[in-house]
């Protein structure tokens, strides 16, 4: 089932992560290392998560107009605390998103990615905070996908927040 693509502004409350970075790989496995890399020093039940079973992957905004060579895989929380060693911390700062809900096979995810960039370059209010991370958040339930070879994935099931600015003059 391929869901209608809708691209919308939203509004993101600022949070706190604790991060495993990690970069693009061929066979698309560093997000998921770097997932089994975060739960071994931050397991799901650690007491600074906060609710809402899913898992952010961020990517620096800056790299959207050439290759994409940097992730992060976090998880947020209420404070930082003791970080463990490998897990570095992020901060959102909150504020509008372009956001779009991807659920479908990867063609699908594919075409909302240039939905999503169509939009941004035709907007004539938004356009991309390419000083901020975007994010990516992954839902834990029923399938974490971060838990399953790329290749393997039937239904990609995520939804985009890319953080964006009014242009001047907007």
């Amino acid at each position: 089932m391929q869901e209608t693509i809708t691209i919308e502004v939203v509004h993101i409350a600022p949070f706190k992560a604790l991060a495993v970075r990690t970069c693009m790989t061929p066979d698309k496995s560093g997000t998921r290392v770097a997932w089994s890399k975060l739960t071994e020093q931050l397991p799901l039940d650690d007491a600074r998560l906060l609710a809402g079973p899913h898992v952010y992957v961020f990517i620096p905004q800056e790299q959207w107009g050439k290759e994409v060579d940097t992730l992060w895989v976090g998880l947020a929380v209420s404070e930082f605390g003791d970080v463990p060693d490998g897990l570095e911390t992020l901060e959102s700062s909150g504020g509008l998103c372009a956001s779009a809900r991807v659920y479908g096979d990867e063609n699908h995810m594919w075409s909302v990615y240039e939905a999503m960039f169509g939009w941004l370059e035709q907007s004539q209010d938004y356009e991309l905070d390419a000083s901020a991370l975007g994010m990516e958040t992954v839902p834990l339930e029923p399938i974490n996908a971060l838990t399953i070879p790329y290749g393997d994935i039937e239904t990609f099931n995520f939804t985009m927040l890319y953080p964006v600015r009014k242009k001047a003059g907007g």
